[in-house]
Formats: structure tokens, sequence, C-alpha cells
């Protein structure tokens, strides 16, 4: 399918880059005046499979894949025996809901939406364990927030022109998320980020984009070299994956990236 993005309030096309998002008008109500969070669906999975929230609330951009990553990782309940639920409500980041789960996908998430009380939750919740699993632009939500974007690892800085066919390498070093795994051809919308995620300690490159595979007129600003796509690490407490595939919603159809999801997933939520 053809995927779309839409900025509300910045330019994030081309060779624009993407202007941050205040967290202005949304501060925390009053303790006892905070919404309980509404759930839009759930699927019972099997015992001892890991419990999950899909987060799928936006604010800045707008994806078609937004929807065909949580349909996605929705049939994991059926096909991988997970449990989930759903919401794109901000106020189901709560102390109730996320003692129900191992694992919050941010799927194709983007902006910011959580107040305080959300941001203090979220945070306790990871510090004991609790794993997270970032898709595409969930390296840019709550990008104001510094915990959030420390435990992403580094921010979003902008993407090359539209869509372009490329080869994701897996990277070496044993790792359970891409233990077996080979190179793979995608179609996607591919990241560069303010910083070096390679440099940041304790965290562990396991996806790149192979430049050298990328049409030839692909613009020289938006190639890195040494290119990291996705990562994960354990530097807060909890399990974190990230990888910045997904802007093409057809990618969620793809047997390979939905193995890549399942197993993040499962590694994340062991520590729970």
């Amino acid at each position: 399918m053809t995927a779309f993005l839409v900025a509300v309030g910045c330019a994030a096309c081309g060779d624009n880059l993407p202007s941050v998002p205040s967290e202005a008008g949304i501060d925390a109500p009053p303790p006892d005046a905070r919404p309980a969070g509404i759930i839009q669906t759930k699927c019972e999975g099997q015992p001892g499979k890991p419990r999950i929230l899909i987060y799928t609330y936006e604010n800045t951009w707008r994806h078609y894949s937004n929807l065909d990553s949580m349909l996605a990782i929705l049939n994991m309940c059926n096909t991988r025996g997970f449990t989930v639920l759903v919401s794109n409500d901000p106020n189901a980041i709560n102390d109730v809901v996320l003692a129900q789960v191992d694992v919050v996908v941010f799927a194709v998430t983007s902006g910011p939406g959580m107040n305080s009380l959300a941001h203090r939750d979220l945070e306790a919740w990871v510090r004991a364990g609790g794993g997270i699993v970032g898709l595409h632009s969930a390296g840019f939500t709550e990008y104001d927030w510094t915990f959030y974007t420390d435990n992403i690892g580094v921010k979003f800085l902008g993407h090359g022109p539209g869509l372009n066919l490329a080869t994701v390498k897996i990277l070496p070093g044993a790792h359970p998320i891409t233990d077996g795994m080979t190179d793979f051809p995608l179609t996607d919308e591919w990241y560069i980020f303010q910083s070096r995620p390679e440099e940041v300690p304790g965290m562990q490159m396991l996806l790149a984009l192979d430049e050298t595979t990328l049409p030839t007129d692909y613009p020289a600003q938006w190639r890195v070299g040494y290119h990291p796509i996705g990562w994960a690490h354990e530097n807060y407490g909890g399990r974190v994956f990230y990888t910045a595939l997904g802007h093409n919603g057809d990618d969620f159809k793809d047997p390979i990236v939905l193995e890549l999801v399942g197993r993040a997933i499962e590694w994340a939520a062991h520590k729970r």
C-alpha cells in the first residue's frame, strides 16, 4: 500500500527537518481527576506468553502504517499467543494498565501526549523491568521528555525523500531478536538521527541500512555511511528494542519484519 505522512505544525519531508513540538497545554490534572484511559480492544492469549499494550497515539504526524502495525501485532494474539491490549489514549499509560502488561509497543506513534503523571508511571514501570518496543516514529514521540528519548536511544533527525528499496543488514553479534536471520530487502523511508546510536553505551546495534543498495540518485545529505536502524539495550532497567522500520504499511505484511517484531516483544517481556 502507499504510505503517507502529514506534518502538523512542521515540515517533515524532503530536506526539511521537523520542529520540536511543545507539551504546553497537557499538564497533569489533579491525581483524582485523571481519566482511567480507554482500551479500544483486547485479545486474551496463552498463559505465560507476553502481555502487551499496543499504544498508537499520534498527534504530530499521521501514518497509514499506524493502523497496519496495530492490526499486525494484535494478530500476534493468534499467531504467537500474546495477550494484547490496544489504546490510542495517553491516559491509558497509568500504573493500573501497566501492571497488566510486560511490554508497551509504541506502534508508529508521534508527538507528545502524555501528562506528567503518565511520565511518572511509565518511567517507574520501565525501571522496574517493563519492556519497550518502538517502531518508526516512536523515535519522534514524547520528544521533550528526556527519559523517553534516552530510553529509545537517540532522537530522530530526518529522512530522505520518499520510499526507497534497499537492503537491511543483520549486524554481527549474537542476540535473540536477530539470531539466525539474514539480510533482507525492504522498501521504506530511511531515518537518520541527531547522534550516533552506536556511540551510546550499553546499546547493541542489530540492524543497519546498506546504503550501497539505495538508488544512485538518493541524496548525499541522507547518507551517513554506517547507518544503524535497529538496536536493543537494557540501560534503564527494562529491555528496549527500537527500529526505524515501519513507515511503509506493507512492512507489516512482510514475514521477516513480523518475525523481527514478534521476537523483539518476546525478548523485551523477559524481565517482567
